[in-house]
Parts: C-alpha cells; sequence; structure tokens
C-alpha cells in the first residue's frame, strides 16, 4: 500500500471516529430507517439530474406532521403549482405518488403540507421564499389550527429550493429523482457531496 493510500485511509477513519464522537450527532432508528442525522436534521439525495445530483439538508417540521416510515428510493420530487401551496394544487397527476417542493409564504406551513397531502404526496419540502438563504434553519411549527397532518413535511434552504426549481425549468423537467431520507451512516465522503453554494 502506497503512502498516498496509507494517508487517504487515515483521514477517513479520523473523519468516521470524530463523527461519532460529536455531541450533535445521533443515531436515529424507525422500523424501516437507520440514518445517521445531525441535530434535527434528515437528508435527500438528488440523483438526476446530474447537475443538481448532491446530498442536501433538511428539517422536519418541530410539531406537526409525521414521521417517515420507510426510506423512499428514485421517487419524484414535484414543484408545487401553485408554487406557494397555499391552494389546491393544479398539477396532481404529479404530485400524487411524489414529494413536492413548495415556497414558503403567503400562508401556514401547514395549510401548504394538507394541500400537498390532499393532492397524494407522500412528503412534503417547504423552501424559503429567500432564495439567497444558504445556511438559515427555519423552525416550522403548527399554526394554531390544530389540523391533523398525516405526511412528514420538512424545510429546506432557500438557496437549494431555488437551484432545484431553476435547473428542472432550465431542462424542462417534471420531476427530479430523490432518495428519501437519505441514508448517510458511515459514508464520510457525503461530507464533500454537498451543494457548493450552501453551507453546513
Amino acid at each position: 500500500m502506497t503512502r498516498k493510500s496509507l494517508k487517504s485511509l487515515f483521514l477517513t477513519f479520523a473523519v468516521i471516529f470524530s463523527t461519532a464522537l460529536s455531541s450533535d450527532v445521533k443515531l436515529a432508528t424507525t422500523p424501516d430507517i437507520n440514518l445517521l442525522y445531525t441535530s434535527d436534521n434528515l437528508f435527500m439525495q438528488i440523483v438526476e439530474p446530474e447537475e443538481i445530483s448532491y446530498v442536501y439538508k433538511i428539517r422536519p417540521a418541530r410539531n406537526f406532521g409525521v414521521d417517515f416510515e420507510k426510506v423512499y428510493h428514485h421517487i419524484p420530487l414535484v414543484v408545487a403549482n401553485p408554487y406557494n401551496g397555499c391552494s389546491e394544487l393544479l398539477n396532481k397527476r404529479h404530485v400524487d405518488g411524489a414529494v413536492v417542493l413548495i415556497q414558503r409564504g403567503d400562508c401556514s406551513f401547514v395549510t401548504k403540507t394538507i394541500n400537498a397531502e390532499n393532492a397524494g404526496a407522500v412528503a412534503v419540502l417547504i423552501t424559503d421564499n429567500d432564495a439567497q438563504n444558504d445556511e438559515a434553519q427555519i423552525q416550522m411549527v403548527q399554526d394554531g389550527t390544530e389540523r391533523e397532518v398525516q405526511i412528514p413535511s420538512l424545510f429546506l434552504l432557500g438557496k437549494d429550493g431555488y437551484m432545484i426549481k431553476a435547473t428542472l425549468e432550465k431542462y424542462r423537467m417534471d420531476s427530479a429523482i430523490v432518495n428519501i431520507p437519505f441514508n448517510i451512516t458511515g459514508m464520510p465522503m457525503m461530507i464533500n457531496n454537498q451543494p457548493p453554494w450552501t453551507l453546513w
């Protein structure tokens, strides 16, 4: 084994060891999921289009919605129409059985999630309406109506949402293909696969 290979191997183990010791990292286990997440965050991997094929940090809503009960592999990620998700979604045919991307603003997080759920979405990503937001996480909370939500609802950074939507429009694609939640357990190289425009 060459000196270069040994150095690479050492660095890999160093990352794994330091990650395991970090106080803000914990292992979350549900009946069908075993993934590493940081603080209150989960992760999503975009598989296609290749231009935005990165691992994205997403934050579950604080006190509404449900946890993921399974991992969705190669599932469509569809942009809501209307994008703010404050009324009945007009693109139900694409949203049904997919993850839907909705922009923050104009109505509550709960209203957006319920409209997506009614259209058949399996989960919702609500992206910040500040397209330049590349690091500030928003804590999504109930709107006081006590309405029940039966699908996961998660926050996505505004810059991530902007880049995903813009890329789909650029290539005239109806959807991206994603893995969600994405398991990064034992995969330190994923640290280098975050979007180049965001800060973790």
